[in-house]
């Protein structure tokens, strides 16, 4: 996982931590813990901060599964 760019997709958008956190459902605490790389997101927490912070399936990809899914093609 890429923490630094999901955090500047955060920062992009004006979000804070605590906004992304409400948005998907958890509290301020544990979206720190997943952002900063304590904790890994969950496939379902993945899927949820990608349409919060607006990212392609490219960025999905890169900053969450370090370019590691299949491509398809």
């Amino acid at each position: 996982m890429k923490k630094l760019e999901i955090k500047a997709a955060r920062t992009r958008l004006g979000l804070s931590q605590k906004d992304v956190a409400q948005k998907i459902g958890m509290s301020p605490g544990s979206y720190q813990k997943r952002e900063s790389g304590v904790v890994d997101f969950a496939p379902k927490e993945m899927v949820a901060l990608a349409n919060v912070l607006g990212l392609n399936i490219n960025q999905v990809n890169d900053f969450l599964f370090d370019g590691e899914l299949p491509s398809g093609g």
